[in-house]
């Protein structure tokens, strides 16, 4: 009963620790703010030399074991282990002697007792305390020993024990990731199977120590296991080893880094000295929000001093900012130079001319009149003639697919000879500057049967040397009129 009521005070002080590292609820008026920041899980592997205090003589094994320690608080923090030894005993003077095989787990709570300064946002060297419980599984074999049934050699096992443990220990912060430890621990069995660790019981001696205690002393190499927290923001160090009031000392830095507020306005712009980058502004200048004298138009001279504070770009200015832009063109001015330049213009050479092509008229199905809409581009034409009076066009007539080659060669003729009598009777172009071409069916732009596109007239530039083309044979072809007079030979 003794060893369970035991076993309960402890886990019950573990809890407790627990719920004292919890946030504290938060205050009826709002959030509450936590300074205790997430912390770091700590692995640890150890490595010592175990031996065992009771009635034979104690002699150096050894040990290891590993350790996962999760912070509680600033103080406090649970400790998870499991721990293999190997000790031996004997009598210096005597034959007797024993080994000890140990396997044990603990759960152990552990106090860092000088993490309660402040002066040091965390601590170099760590002092732990550290008190707990467990259970271990432990063989001893002896020899020469006796034992209460009045054997002296054989083997004792316990099965599983209960036992406490508690001990002391220096750690070393290398980094935040990493630091070293120097640990003593004690631990005793509970029960009968106390006094059994060197299997020496002192049954033919009226004095017997009471119990045997396994000493381990060790060195242990310990790891913080980074991650982030619920936002995303990294852990911090074990808890153990940080200032309780590092984040509130952060804070208060903060807040006494943060300027004094400043209302001062020397040059009575509107902006305050804090914000000011020109404090001398001239007074009723108007600034921007820096401070600094409004130039709108980026001339170097201050819209106080502007009097043009929107000079077009591009221009010098003088010393009032205006922008020294040169006299405007009067119409005159622009008429002069739109007339020398159509003076000067001219189109190449006849020889120059060879593949160009002026605009093309259509006719309507077996009819050699041109329709109003075709007046403007024999328009156009007139006017290049006009303008180019050295130049010489070719006319060549075209039909489309139907009817005989005889028919639409009389039908080209005659589409032909139209166009050349319209140019010279109604702009007086002279006839020997127009040739007379015709191509009859020969020349179809689409492969349409009937289709006015190939029915056409089309002016080129002629060649060098280029005459009329006589009338083909064949009867007259095609509907319509000449728009000619005698003056064109008709």
């Amino acid at each position: 009963m003794t060893v369970r009521n035991l076993l309960l005070s402890i886990l019950f002080t573990a809890a407790a620790s627990s719920l004292v590292a919890q946030d504290a609820a938060a205050p009826a008026g709002g959030a509450y703010r936590s300074f205790t920041p997430a912390d770091q899980w700590e692995l640890g592997l150890n490595a010592g030399v175990p031996f065992v205090s009771g009635d034979l003589d104690s002699k150096l094994g050894f040990g290891g074991g590993l350790h996962v320690r999760k912070a509680l608080d600033h103080v406090f923090s649970l400790r998870v282990g499991a721990l293999y030894a190997k000790t031996k005993n004997e009598f210096a003077d005597a034959e007797s002697n024993s080994e000890m095989s140990w396997f044990s787990g603990s759960l152990q709570v552990v106090a860092a007792v000088n993490n309660i300064r402040f002066n040091k946002p965390y601590r170099k060297t760590l002092v732990n305390a550290f008190i707990g419980a467990g259970a271990t599984s432990f063989t001893t074999k002896y020899t020469n020993v006796l034992q209460a049934d009045g054997s002296n050699n054989g083997e004792f096992k316990s099965g599983l024990s209960p036992y406490i443990d508690a001990g002391v220990g220096l750690a070393f912060r290398v980094s935040p990731k990493f630091n070293i430890g120097l640990e003593y621990g004690v631990a005793f069995v509970l029960g009968g199977n106390g006094d059994l660790l060197d299997g020496d019981e002192n049954v033919d001696s009226r004095t017997t120590t009471y119990r045997d205690y396994l000493h381990y002393p060790n060195l242990r190499l310990n790891f913080n296991l980074s991650g982030k927290d619920k936002s995303g923001a990294m852990r911090s160090e074990p808890l153990y080893w940080v200032n309780p009031l590092a984040q509130v000392s952060d804070a208060i830095a903060a807040l006494e880094a943060r300027p004094v507020f400043d209302p001062t306005d020397t040059d009575g712009d509107g902006v305050i000295d804090m914000f000011d980058q020109e404090k001398e502004s001239p007074a009723g200048a108007r600034v921007d929000t820096r401070g600094v004298t409004l130039d709108s138009d980026g001339d170097k001279v201050p819209d106080y001093k502007d009097k043009e504070p929107f000079s077009p770009p591009g221009y010098s200015v003088n010393a009032d900012g205006v922008a020294q832009v040169p006299p405007g063109l009067t119409e005159a001015d622009v008429n002069r130079i739109v007339d020398a330049k159509l003076a000067a213009f001219k189109l190449p050479t006849q020889e120059g001319l060879a593949d160009w092509f002026l605009p093309v008229i259509n006719f309507a199905n077996n009819s050699y009149d041109i329709s109003y809409g075709e007046y403007t581009k024999l328009y156009q034409v007139a006017q290049v003639l006009k303008s180019n009076s050295k130049i010489r066009v070719a006319v060549t007539g075209h039909t489309d697919q139907t009817g005989s080659d005889t028919y639409n060669n009389v039908l080209s003729y005659n589409r032909a000879k139209a166009a050349i009598d319209f140019l010279v009777s109604q702009y007086g172009i002279s006839r020997d500057r127009l040739v007379l071409d015709w191509a009859g069916k020969a020349n179809a732009l689409v492969p349409a049967r009937s289709s006015q596109i190939n029915r056409r007239v089309e002016f080129r530039v002629a060649k060098s040397g280029e005459t009329d083309k006589p009338r083909p044979e064949g009867p007259e072809a095609g509907k319509g009129r000449f728009m000619g007079n005698k003056a064109s030979g008709y």
